[in-house]
C-alpha cells in the first residue's frame, strides 16, 4: 500500500508540469562558504508553481568558537514564467536547532518560524541555473543562554530566553542542477 501511494504522488507530481525539466537539485554558495553542509530539491508541481525543500547543517566547534546548527525549510514558489526560470516569489517554513556562541557567552536551543522572499534565477546551460534570493521572516525562538568561561568559584550562569524576532530568513546565492 505504502508503494503504491508513492508511485501514484509520483505519477501526480510529474504528469502536472509541463515542461521536461520539472526538477533541481541545488546547493548554497554562501552557506558552503561558512562551512555549512545543504542541499535543496525544487520540484515543479504546477505550470508556474514549484515547492522547495532545503536543509543545512554545520558542526564548527572549537573552543573560541561554536556554530553547531540543524535546519531544515518548505517553500512554495510562484514562478513569474515557468519553474526555474526567472523571477519568483515564495513563502517558506523554517525549523532549526542550535548551539552558537563564542567564549563569552553561548546559546543552546530551536527556532521555528515563516517566512517570504522573493528572488531571481537566470539559466547558464540547459541542465545548469544560478539563483539570487533574500526573504525576511517571523521567528519564535527559545533557548539557553550559558557563559562558558565562569571561575571556578561562581555557578555557570544560566538564562532560559523565550523571544520573537524579525530576521532575513533566506539569503541565498545558488547553483541548480535541472533534471
Amino acid at each position: 500500500m505504502k508503494k503504491l501511494f508513492i508511485a501514484l504522488l509520483f505519477a501526480l507530481a510529474t504528469g502536472a508540469t509541463a515542461s521536461a525539466q520539472y526538477t533541481t537539485v541545488r546547493t548554497n554558495v554562501l552557506g558552503l562558504a561558512t562551512g555549512t553542509v545543504n542541499v535543496g530539491v525544487d520540484v515543479a508541481v504546477a505550470d508556474k508553481w514549484s515547492v522547495d525543500v532545503s536543509g543545512y547543517w554545520n558542526l564548527i566547534s572549537t573552543e573560541r568558537l561554536q556554530f553547531n546548527v540543524l535546519v531544515g525549510t518548505v517553500a512554495v514558489r510562484r514562478w513569474r514564467f515557468e519553474p526555474h526560470v526567472g523571477l519568483f516569489y515564495g513563502i517558506h517554513a523554517t525549523a532549526a536547532k542550535y548551539k552558537v556562541g563564542n567564549t563569552g557567552r553561548r546559546y543552546y536551543g530551536w527556532t521555528g518560524g515563516a517566512g517570504a522572499s522573493v528572488g531571481y534565477c537566470w539559466m547558464l546551460s540547459r541542465r545548469w541555473n544560478f539563483s539570487l534570493e533574500g526573504g525576511l521572516g517571523v521567528f519564535y525562538m527559545r533557548d539557553t543562554l550559558w557563559h562558558p568561561d565562569s571561575s571556578s568559584l561562581e555557578d555557570i550562569l544560566l538564562r532560559h530566553c523565550k523571544r520573537v524576532i524579525l530576521a532575513p530568513s533566506k539569503i541565498e546565492v545558488a547553483f541548480s542542477y535541472l533534471f
